[in-house]
């Protein structure tokens, strides 16, 4: 048996090897193709999962103190409405009923059934005031945990929350202290809130923030729920 140039062999008396038998010249040729093909996958892995710094240093000035004091004067202008709401939740049943009767007499095809108008006004007021402080405690524990784990994810569900809190509050506002009976201070408080809630979420967006936060998740065409 003797080796030929391309990398098989003749055994003898003119016999050529089975053709089914792979030479080894395209043995070590599918070799190198699958260590490509897997070097190409880890490149991708390491590109969508990218490796997470050991140590980000520690978190910056705007995220700290500037996001979560803002944050806190937002805590304090929501509690102080909240407490208001309650002391005063009755005078509120009696003011929402009033206003959703007068609905339905101006406006019958858009006003609430007159047979559910007790329930909403009974209902919807001390709701609305415990979700104020829900959305508080829910918006402090994202707040904390985005400089504490140093997440961008946790502070993307921290501005989700925010927004949603933020088109709760003129909504609020108008159904349960916009009234002439109700103290005016109370609807400006209201609105502040919107605005530090607002300055809050701003602060966790800063430059400073973004660098010190992981680098996000990369989405590479095909990578989707798509992908077959």
């Amino acid at each position: 048996m003797t080796e030929r140039g391309d990398g098989g062999f003749d055994l003898g008396d003119g016999q050529r090897p089975d053709p089914d038998i792979p030479s080894q010249a395209e043995l070590d040729a599918e070799d190198m193709a699958e260590l490509a093909k897997r070097s190409s996958a880890d490149r991708d892995q390491t590109g969508l999962y990218p490796v997470r710094r050991g140590d980000p240093g520690p978190a910056p000035i705007p995220l700290v103190k500037h996001a979560v004091g803002c944050f806190w004067a937002a805590a304090v202008a929501g509690a102080i409405c909240m407490v208001y709401g309650f002391l005063n939740l009755g005078t509120i049943k009696d003011l929402l009923y009033t206003r959703l009767l007068d609905g339905v007499r101006d406006d019958p095809g858009n006003a609430a059934p007159e047979d559910q108008i007790s329930g909403i006004s009974s209902t919807f007021p001390p709701v609305m005031l415990v979700l104020i402080a829900v959305f508080l405690a829910v918006e402090y524990l994202l707040l904390v945990n985005t400089a504490k784990h140093n997440s961008r994810g946790v502070r993307n569900v921290y501005l989700s929350v925010v927004v949603v809190h933020m088109m709760c509050i003129p909504i609020g506002i108008d159904l349960l202290f916009a009234y002439d009976g109700l103290s005016v201070v109370i609807v400006v408080l209201g609105w502040a809130q919107l605005v530090l809630l607002a300055l809050s979420a701003l602060c966790t967006l800063r430059k400073e923030v973004n660098d010190w936060l992981p680098a996000p998740n990369k989405v590479r065409p095909g990578t989707g729920f798509g992908r077959r």
